[in-house]
């Protein structure tokens, strides 16, 4: 699905991403791991548009998209969401998910019709699915800022997946969670792959990461150091290296 073929990012001189390839199947986890540094927000930001290559070509579904706009991207189903939590503090839980949904939604005269089109309808009906399975029905009209943190975890989750992404980026899904709410989102990451969505994930928690994917990439001051599937991420000498210094 996924092709990142030889990236490179600078910012004054230094590489954050360094000629790095990686390639993410469909419908698999896949985590990119590595200490603070390595480059793994500056290469998300990359593949989803949010900054544009020095070097390499990004491949989406055989079509290159290294120097395409973010929203032309999230049209094509590449859909993130950021360490920090970026809600519409203003708006309901339920607002916030329709609002997800505004790629595939119909723009023009048709959105401010007073009577619901069949489409209409089709969203608002997926909008309550998505709160029911991430079990935000309770929460459906509280403020998104007056939400526990880890109710607003999941709610970015929903929003995300409002928008009916091919490939789901989460940037450190668990960021600020305790051990049990770490689990309850590894759950959500499995369901959600599940569901048939690829899933890219950076996470610094390894129990989630070795949990969830089905290959990890780690990246080490920019440079990918290993590639495979948990078992032999864990194993290899340069990880250890790099996490433990041993």
């Amino acid at each position: 699905m996924l092709r990142v073929d030889g990236v490179t990012k600078r910012f004054a001189g230094l590489a954050a991403v360094n000629g790095v390839t990686l390639e993410v199947a469909s419908g698999q986890v896949h985590g990119v791991i590595g200490p603070n540094g390595a480059g793994k927000t500056t290469l998300f930001n990359l593949i989803s548009g949010f900054l544009l290559p020095d070097e390499g070509a990004i491949w989406f579904h055989g079509r290159d998209i290294a120097r395409m706009a973010t929203h032309r991207r999230t049209a094509l189903g590449i859909v993130r969401t950021f360490q920090n939590i970026r809600l519409f503090g203003g708006l309901t839980v339920h607002e916030n998910v329709l609002v997800g949904q505004h790629p595939r939604a119909r723009p023009g005269l048709r959105s401010i019709w007073p009577t619901p089109t069949a489409a209409d309808r089709r969203l608002r009906a997926r909008a309550e699915e998505l709160l029911e399975v991430f079990r935000l029905t309770d929460y459906r009209d509280r403020r998104a800022a007056d939400l526990p943190y880890g109710v607003a975890k999941r709610l970015e989750l929903a929003r995300a997946l409002a928008a009916e992404p091919a490939l789901l980026m989460l940037d450190e899904p668990t960021a600020g969670m305790n051990a049990s709410e770490s689990r309850v989102i590894a759950e959500e990451i499995l369901a959600v792959r599940d569901r048939g969505v690829t899933v890219l994930l950076v996470e610094h928690d390894m129990n989630v990461v070795m949990e969830c994917s089905d290959q990890v990439t780690v990246l080490n001051f920019g440079e990918k150091i290993a590639a495979g599937d948990p078992a032999t991420i864990q194993a290899a000498p340069a990880v250890r290296l790099a996490y433990l210094g041993e």
